[in-house]
């Protein structure tokens, strides 16, 4: 095969490609093998780009990010270190979780990927290194303007990001009831208050319902 002149088409038409898959016979029932035999491509043109399947799937999702509008909101003086964390969150939850069917057929699928200790060890890494340090900007901006109360910024962007992301993630804790939830989610809420981070409110909250149920609602499709 010749060199690959260009090498983000590739990394395109494998991220178009392996979607296809994905939704064709599913995560796990896909192989690399499947993948590049579809392409016509080599293996090796395929870990020239990627790792293996679970990296396929990180820049799927990562695809759904609008990483313009985040920039426009951590640049935007109008609003304080508390609005942009707040604003950041609910986008990038309900802009991601709501839009398609196959949004939500990706969430199942990386959620699922997380019951798999190797890996969700891996996420617990990098949610708690590079999330945590982006997290700590916005939350140190929230002490200057007066909208979070001065405390330890790294330790209180560690402390959101545990919260949101882990003790309520639905393969984690599936066996819970939508009423659990919910009662995770106020006391959530109180905790971060009690903290002087009112990062919690009603938006907030019903975006985390609809998270749930949206995940709920695919199982009981599949």
């Amino acid at each position: 095969m010749s060199k690959n002149r260009n090498p983000e088409e590739t990394i395109q038409k494998i991220l178009d490609t392996t979607l296809e898959l994905f939704k064709e016979k599913g995560y796990a029932q896909t192989t690399i093998l499947d993948i590049v035999d579809k392409m016509g491509v080599s293996r090796g043109a395929f870990y020239h780009h990627f790792k293996s399947k679970e990296d396929v799937l990180d820049a799927l999702l990562e695809r759904k990010v609008n990483r313009g509008q985040q920039l426009e909101v951590y640049n935007n003086d109008s609003l304080t270190g508390l609005e942009k964390i707040r604003m950041l969150m609910f986008d990038a939850n309900v802009g991601f979780f709501f839009l398609h069917n196959e949004d939500i057929q990706l969430l199942h699928m990386s959620l699922d990927l997380l019951k798999d200790p190797r890996l969700m060890a891996e996420h617990v890494k990098e949610i708690q290194g590079e999330g945590a340090a982006d997290l700590k900007v916005l939350v140190e901006e929230g002490m200057k303007d007066g909208s979070i109360v001065e405390q330890n910024p790294l330790l209180l962007a560690e402390l959101i990001l545990l919260l949101l992301t882990f003790w309520i993630i639905p393969p984690i804790y599936s066996s819970g009831s939508q009423e659990m939830f919910e009662q995770k989610i106020m006391l959530i809420k109180q905790i971060l208050d009690a903290l002087g981070c009112p990062l919690i409110d009603e938006e907030i909250i019903q975006m985390f319902k609809g998270v749930v149920q949206e995940y709920d609602h695919f199982n009981n499709r599949i």
